[in-house]
């Protein structure tokens, strides 16, 4: 009976010998160590992350799960990057892996065509480990391209890792940042004609608005603020494509006696919906009409002019009367000196016009 005992606890004792070198390369979660770089992380961050999980590159050991490190959230500052401006990424890493710790990391972050370049110089940042089942959070500055599109560009993460035994391991992350570009938008001095109005009258108000940026224009429109010389419903002018403009034709009503400048106010909105305003001003006259002359009261149109109108017809009738006579005058006298003449040049002749010539 006490051979049997001994033989047992020997077994025992090799057998525990045995499971000391597996349960070392398995790695205690609790003796795994500290985190890496930035220390351990409670949780990711918002935002949404898409990629292929790691790809092993190493042996995986017999009985033991591959450590697997996914991206677990990313988010950028800004929140919305601008075209030409510098941004900061931040993302979490997870180590899926309930047993082994992950070391000795090089994350390295790249964009298509070079979109976003790194504001240190280095792509690539170095993490020390991770814990099993552990997050850990990195961050790296960008500087973006002023020439990118208004569109969606994609962020690829490579992780090179090694597990506890310096198997080594690489995963792939893939994230979307939507860049935006800054509007730039201008308009022309409206056009008011005619320039001076009298109240109630119409004219035609233009201008143009012109699109500068490398982003559409949506929804653009011109109104004229309430309270002013003029009036004028809202001029609906649409979508302006980059590098075009947009015509404003503006008919407007002289509502106030009023002189000096008028505010018109522009708007449009860009691919999110956001909206811009922009003022432009105009000078404007608008004048009392001239009064008109009623008849007295109780003549109808169309009766006999007053004495306001007789009056100036009797003075040219008697103007006209006048030169009548002074001609008819100086032609009676012209007609009485010829007769005069003539009678002088007969006498010279000695010739008497009623008794005929004188006997000698």
């Amino acid at each position: 009976m006490k051979l049997t005992q001994r033989l047992f606890l020997v077994l025992m004792m090799v057998f525990g010998l045995t499971m000391v070198p597996l349960s070392s390369a398995a790695g205690d979660p609790v003796a795994d160590g500290g985190a890496g770089a930035g220390g351990d992380a409670s949780g990711g961050t918002g935002g949404s992350a898409g990629g292929d999980p790691g790809t092993g590159g190493g042996a995986a050991v017999p009985g033991v799960s591959t450590p697997r490190v996914i991206l677990a959230g990313f988010t950028t500052e800004p929140a919305q990057v601008v075209a030409g401006q510098d941004f900061t990424v931040a993302f979490t890493l997870r180590n899926t892996s309930t047993r082994t710790r992950v070391q000795n990391m090089k994350v390295t972050l790249s964009s298509d065509d070079s979109a976003f370049l790194p504001a240190s110089g280095s792509s690539s940042l170095f993490i020390n480990r991770i814990r099993a089942d552990q997050l850990e959070t990195a961050s790296m500055a960008f500087h973006s391209l002023p020439s990118l599109e208004e569109k969606p560009y994609r962020l690829t993460l490579t992780i090179d890792y090694e597990d506890a035994a310096a198997n080594p391991f690489t995963s792939t992350e893939t994230v979307s940042i939507q860049v935006r570009q800054n509007i730039r938008a201008d308009a022309s001095v409206p056009q008011l004609m005619p320039s001076q109005l009298t109240l109630g009258q119409d004219a035609s108000l233009t201008f143009g608005i012109f699109n500068q940026g490398k982003t559409k224009l949506y929804n653009a429109k011109a109104t004229i603020k309430e309270g002013q010389a003029i009036t004028s419903p809202e001029v609906f002018v649409g979508t302006i494509d980059p590098g075009a403009s947009g015509a404003v034709d503006m008919t407007v009503n002289a509502a106030e006696e009023a002189a000096g400048p008028i505010t018109i106010t522009v708007s449009f909105e860009d691919v999110n919906g956001n909206v811009t305003t922009m003022d432009k001003t105009a000078e404007v006259a608008v004048m009392a009409p001239m009064p008109i002359e009623e008849p007295p009261f109780g003549e109808q149109p169309g009766q006999e002019a007053g004495p306001s109108l007789l009056i100036p017809a009797l003075i040219a009738a008697a103007l006209l009367a006048l030169v009548v006579i002074v001609a008819l005058a100086v032609r009676r006298r012209r007609r009485r000196r010829v007769e005069r003449e003539d009678l002088e040049s007969l006498a010279e002749l000695g010739e008497d016009p009623l008794i005929g010539p004188t006997a000698r």
